[in-house]
């Protein structure tokens, strides 16, 4: 009796294994191209040297002129007089008001002499006469972005598959209709992957680090398409 128990689940057990592996589909597909990015400093302009033209130079200053002389001129200086107001009686009980001038200073010509005028000028002396100079620049650097394969050797790993008898046209379409949300070109939605809906899929698969080939379970999981 005991035999016969271990003998059904030994059967039990070797069914469920092959319905599990006869439910999923496997095959070879290349390894995820995985890249990594290095930061590396690049000669933007090499050390040179070169010859440049130096002007002339100047020493600037300021300093005070005289733009006016201060000379004499022949100048008439008019007299000046005081004015006052007298009645007079004219007779017959009349009177009239007549004015008197007094001179304080007689009218006179003389010589007068005007100021001096000074003003403030910029003064340029020269320093050093144009010339030529060598001069050497160094190098100037700038960063780059390099991307490098991180697993050059080509290999190939199992990898889980859409099987056969579940790729549908829905499936074909819904791809295609993905890969074109995403840039790529297709085969127009037709019910078969060609040969251009395939490379797009190998394209897609290379720049986000899938297994490379067919439609494998990692490739419709990240386009978001139910199998």
């Amino acid at each position: 009796m005991r035999s016969l128990v271990f003998c059904l689940c030994i059967f039990i057990s070797t069914v469920a294994f092959c319905q599990t592996d006869t439910a999923r589909c496997y095959t070879m597909c290349g390894t995820p191209m995985i890249y990594r990015y290095d930061t590396i400093p690049a000669v933007q302009n090499p050390k040179h040297k070169k010859v440049l033209m130096l002007p002339q130079s100047y020493l600037v200053s300021t300093d005070t002129i005289q733009y006016a002389s201060g000379d004499s001129t022949w100048q008439s200086v008019p007299g000046i007089f005081d004015v006052t107001e007298e009645s007079v009686s004219m007779g017959n009980g009349k009177s009239k008001t007549v004015s008197k001038y007094i001179v304080l200073q007689q009218p006179k010509h003389e010589f007068t002499r005007s100021a001096k005028k000074f003003k403030q000028v910029t003064v340029y002396e020269t320093a050093d006469l144009p010339s030529k100079k060598k001069v050497e620049f160094p190098a100037t650097y700038t960063f780059v972005v390099l991307k490098k394969l991180a697993n050059p050797d080509t290999k190939q790993i199992q990898t889980e598959v859409l099987c056969s008898d579940k790729l549908t046209e829905k499936i074909i379409q819904e791809v295609q209709l993905r890969l074109k949300g995403f840039g790529f070109e297709t085969d127009n939605f037709s019910n078969e992957l060609g040969e251009t809906t395939l490379d797009s899929l190998k394209k897609f698969q290379q720049q986000n680090e899938l297994p490379i080939g067919g439609l494998n379970i990692p490739t419709l999981q990240l386009l978001g398409i139910q199998y």
